[in-house]
Order: structure tokens, then C-alpha cells, then sequence
């Protein structure tokens, strides 16, 4: 069986994107922004609800600290 090196042909990938004129970069993070945006997405969730569960926070403790900020935003305007 025919083995290759992937790194190889990455290494070719980043020099070739490397020699593109900028507008072509440009186009090619595009793509791979939009391509990866749901893979990113559920990294960030998944971070999020861990947060959670390690630092639990009750609806009357948001609550407070809302119209604490509320109210130091109200009283720093007068």
C-alpha cells in the first residue's frame, strides 16, 4: 500500500496560501470560516455549559446583579 505524508501536503497547502495575493487569502478564511462556524459553534456551547456547571448562578442572583448594573448606570448619568 502506497503510503503519503500528510504533513507534506499541508506544508505544500500553507506555502501555496502563503504566495496568494491578499484579495485570494481573504477568500480562502472566508471559506473556511463559514465551513468550520458550526464545528466552532459547539466548542462554544460546550465550554459554556461547563462553565455552568462549575460556577452555578441562580435567576434571582442574575437578577440582582442586573439592576445593581442598572442602577449604577442610572445613578452615573445624574
Amino acid at each position: 500500500m502506497l503510503r503519503t505524508n500528510p504533513t507534506k501536503g499541508l506544508d505544500k497547502l500553507k506555502k501555496a496560501v502563503k504566495e496568494l495575493p491578499l484579495e485570494s487569502k481573504i477568500e480562502v478564511l472566508t471559506m473556511l470560516e463559514e465551513e468550520l462556524f458550526a464545528t466552532r459553534f459547539k466548542s462554544l456551547l460546550i465550554e459554556f455549559r461547563e462553565s455552568a456547571k462549575k460556577y452555578p448562578i441562580t435567576m434571582e442572583e442574575i437578577t440582582k446583579e442586573v439592576e445593581a448594573v442598572r442602577r449604577q448606570r442610572y445613578e452615573s448619568r445624574n
